[in-house]
């Protein structure tokens, strides 16, 4: 914990700012408040499941964290903030690479936003994205007993084509998580990122990792620009590995190749432009669908590999029975495709092989029972814009009351903890 202390400074820096890359929305702050309304004893009086594990968390980075860990060993290629780029006012994050017309940028404010955000400081949680002390006592008050615990800044920075940049931001991201969850690792749930530019790399990566205590590694959502596609052989010592260390694999949105416009400030365009592309949103919930297809359930990634867990995170759920109803399309043409023959139905994979975690979709207990409720994981994406609203018991019990109890509990508990070998301790 010596290094977490020694950087709360640097953290405090982070959080004053709101984070560089979230806007505070209205929403945002009141999933934080409800938190601080513990304090007079509001989340006590409802507790609709015995427990609740977030499959689907995140924490907030400092974000100094690569600049302070790197120094200057690769330059201006090093993932940094920077203030008043190109003339205009305001901090931004720089992700390392030109390449990428992005940089993210808290883009104004309103007396609201700000005033929620003062006053949730001061409340005493403001700190729980980056403060494991915090986050273990917000989650005792919000009636959680864990979350597994994703990146945000670097979700970003896993889109650099750099790859040695890369590599080294992913082991500063590990090692700087692997302190965090170490507070209190029955609570806080480690998540490793393994970019697989380079699988010999990757594998010794997840073998480090997962000895510090990351049990969850992150890859892209889909191949990188310049890479193979999953289903390429060359891939298979990685998932052989991670099947054998039965260590679940995300696939989190946001980290393949289509950019979210609704998040991420394009400097090279104005905001009129960038408000005009709503659709990239559909964009992003439809990217999981052809890696799945293509890669991991035709592509032979999956029947290779029978123990291989995948877990795709924040696309919810509702859009799944009409893919699956497409893979058994597909597999009745399959011989016009040239596609290899599959050990079982196609749809019969996200039935059993592939897990769906979502937020607040509000079809979910519709598309649940076709899916199948072991397969489906409810996240808080807490603290971020999407989080699921004031009252946790409450607002889960409201979205999955047409469920029976015991497929409640699937969703909101048990299927994380077997799918993360959290029931094994």
């Amino acid at each position: 914990m010596a290094t977490v202390q020694r950087e709360r400074a640097g953290y405090e820096f982070a959080g004053k700012m709101g984070h560089l890359f979230t806007s505070l929305r209205k929403k945002w702050i009141a999933y934080n408040l409800y938190g601080f309304a513990c304090i007079g004893g509001l989340m006590g009086a409802v507790r609709n499941f015995d427990s609740i594990i977030s499959a689907d968390s995140h924490v907030y980075e400092p974000s100094d964290l690569w600049w302070k860990t790197l120094g200057d060993k690769f330059g201006e290629r090093t993932p940094r903030t920077i203030i008043n780029y190109q003339g205009r006012e305001g901090t931004y994050f720089y992700s390392g690479y030109q390449g990428l017309p992005v940089t993210r940028v808290r883009e104004g404010s309103n007396p609201d936003t700000e005033a929620a955000r003062v006053q949730a400081t001061e409340l005493g949680f403001g700190a729980c994205g980056y403060d494991p002390e915090v986050r273990v006592r917000f989650q005792q008050e919000a009636g959680l007993d864990a979350e597994v615990l994703n990146p945000t800044t670097m979700h970003g920075i896993m889109r650099n084509p750099d790859v040695e940049v890369l590599k080294a931001c992913s082991e500063v991201f590990n090692d700087w998580e692997s302190e965090f969850v170490s507070y209190d690792p029955r609570r806080l749930i480690g998540v490793s990122v393994i970019p697989l530019h380079d699988v010999e790399w990757a594998v010794g990566e997840l073998a480090r990792t997962l000895k510090k205590g990351l049990i969850n590694p992150t890859i892209n959502c889909q191949a990188p620009d310049g890479c193979l596609p999953y289903r390429d052989r060359s891939y298979d010592s990685f998932w052989a590995a991670a099947s054998e260390a039965e260590a679940p694999i995300t696939l989190h949105i946001l980290t393949g190749r289509v950019l979210d416009t609704l998040i991420l400030a394009r400097t090279d365009q104005p905001p009129e432009e960038r408000a005009g592309n709503p659709g990239s949103w559909i964009d992003l919930s439809n990217e999981i669908q052809n890696v799945l297809a293509n890669d991991f359930i035709f592509g032979g990634i999956l029947d290779r590999f029978p123990g291989l867990k995948i877990c795709c995170s924040e696309f919810e759920v509702s859009w799944v029975p009409g893919f699956m109803a497409r893979l058994d399309q597909i597999e009745v043409i399959a011989p016009r495709l040239h596609v290899s023959k599959l050990k079982m139905k196609a749809s019969d994979y996200m039935r059993s092989r592939v897990w769906h975690g979502f937020i607040d979709d509000t079809a979910a207990a519709y598309s649940i029972p076709y899916i199948g409720a072991d397969q489906v994981m409810w996240g808080s994406d807490f603290p971020h814009t999407r989080s699921i609203g004031l009252d946790v018991h409450s607002d889960l019990g409201s979205l999955l009351e047409s469920l029976p109890p015991q497929d409640q509990k699937k969703v909101v508990s048990a299927n994380a903890a077997k799918v993360f070998n959290l029931d094994k301790d």
